[in-house]
């Protein structure tokens, strides 16, 4: 699970740092460290944890990536200080009319309220918060069963201009508009 979380951050790394993705692939698309595995000899298929970022990046990140003003909290690790807990885009699809957040919370013990101002965007509604989440960060999805798979949560609203949005602690979250 904490791989899904590390992939979750850095889509979002690439949206906020890139001026145009027109194509992006994986070196590994099946074993070894891919989204999705099988057993040897033709053996049934699964989604590993890393699987979903990629998917919701792929579905709802095309458009124009809009920045955040970002205010959260931060913590300090062995190597890093000031690592902040939570990151954060949106990217607005123009031609579908549709506005997507994606945001992570990396503090392993707190969760975030998400509060944003959405002026500009009269009209848009809430269709969904997608959450990935999972108590072991160390789990992992197998031939067994797919314990880590998203979820649509009703743990946001939208009133007015103003979003808020509960962001559990070690979560990845997609909120759809």
């Amino acid at each position: 699970f904490e791989d899904a979380l590390l992939v979750g951050l850095m889509l979002i790394t690439l949206l906020k740092h890139a001026d145009r993705v027109k194509m992006a692939c994986l070196a590994q698309l099946v074993n070894v460290i891919a989204p999705i595995r099988t057993e040897q000899g033709g053996g049934p298929a699964w989604r590993q944890t890393i699987f979903y970022p990629f998917l919701h990046a792929s579905r709802y990140g095309r458009g124009v990536v809009l920045q955040p003003l970002i205010q959260t909290t931060v913590h300090d690790t062995k190597c890093h200080e000031n690592v902040t807990d939570m990151e954060s885009v949106a990217v607005w699809n123009e031609e579908k009319g549709e506005l997507t957040i994606f945001a992570v919370n990396r503090n392993q013990e707190e969760d975030i309220v998400l509060t944003a101002d959405m002026r500009g965007m009269e009209g848009y509604r809430l269709l969904e918060h997608i959450v990935l989440e999972h108590e072991d960060r160390k789990m992992c999805n197998s031939v067994k069963g797919e314990a880590v798979a998203p979820r649509t949560v009703k743990q946001s609203e939208y009133k007015g201009d103003i979003l808020t949005a509960m962001l559990h602690a070690l979560s990845r979250n997609v909120l759809r508009f």
